[in-house]
């Protein structure tokens, strides 16, 4: 019992990171793109095999998927202390903006990263306002990241739909009703899945009744305009920093005045 706690601790710990969900960072341009609806190899996702889902590999697949890819994420996660709301819009690792919302709590986090200059607005911060030279990977910031989420889920018993057979084109949807053993004791547990053939993930929602806290959980990812999504300075930026360069020394919430001016 203590070694499946401490597991499901970690599990919880995971969520807990970072959560939430849709709407929030400042909506961008969309450029199409040619977007890839296969794996490298041209075949299917091989971490979906007949009626058999392997999490883990799912989950490096997804990895691959989204990596140097743009996208619009959206994650919620809903716990007995409320909900936590996220939005992420991406060009690139090293071009995004995102948003966190802790849900009545009056709790907001902005963060614009451009690869030169990481801009944040923290409610909680002592400087709300900062402007470093110290951009961050959207790797850095992926918290919770939706590939642990997707192996952590789906380590059960997975069915699998498919729209029709040997359709190596198409997506399929991913249903769970058991959990794994880490998430136990839990009742009424649900996984619903879409998976793109190149692997991503393209949404996740969970839901289940978590006896140990007394509480519904439930979670949900969802990615949208994959291979479509350009990023640009957002109002919050250039209303609070004015003129301000990229290339201007640090700026904090004290050097405000100067910058707008």
């Amino acid at each position: 019992m203590p070694g499946r706690v401490a597991v499901l601790l970690v599990l919880v710990l995971l969520l807990f990171a970072g959560c939430g969900a849709f709407g929030g960072a400042e909506r961008q341009t969309v450029t199409p793109v040619p977007v890839p609806e296969q794996s490298q190899d041209g075949r299917a996702n091989p971490a979906v095999t007949g009626d058999t889902v392997d999490a883990r590999e799912l989950a490096a697949a997804h990895r691959r998927a989204t990596r140097n890819r743009s996208y619009v994420l959206g994650i919620r996660l809903s716990l007995e202390w409320g909900t936590q709301i996220v939005s992420f819009v991406v060009e690139d690792g090293d071009n995004y903006e995102y948003r966190t919302e802790i849900v009545g709590q009056n709790y907001t986090k902005r963060v614009y990263n451009n690869g030169n200059r990481r801009y944040v607005y923290d409610e909680r911060a002592e400087g709300a306002w900062t402007a470093t030279r110290r951009p961050i990977p959207v790797s850095g910031v992926l918290d919770p990241d939706p590939a642990r989420l997707i192996e952590a889920y789906l380590a059960t018993n997975v069915s699998v739909e498919r729209p029709r057979d040997d359709c190596d084109t198409c997506s399929v949807t991913l249903t769970a009703t058991e959990p794994p053993p880490a998430f136990e004791p839990a009742d009424n547990y649900s996984v619903r899945a879409t998976v793109r053939p190149d692997g991503l993930v393209q949404s996740l929602t969970v839901s289940y009744w978590d006896r140990s806290r007394n509480s519904l959980v439930s979670y949900e990812i969802r990615y949208s305009a994959v291979g479509e999504t350009t990023v640009s300075r957002p109002t919050w930026v250039r209303k609070h920093w004015g003129n301000a360069t990229d290339s201007d020394p640090e700026l904090s919430d004290s050097q405000r005045h100067a910058a707008v001016g």
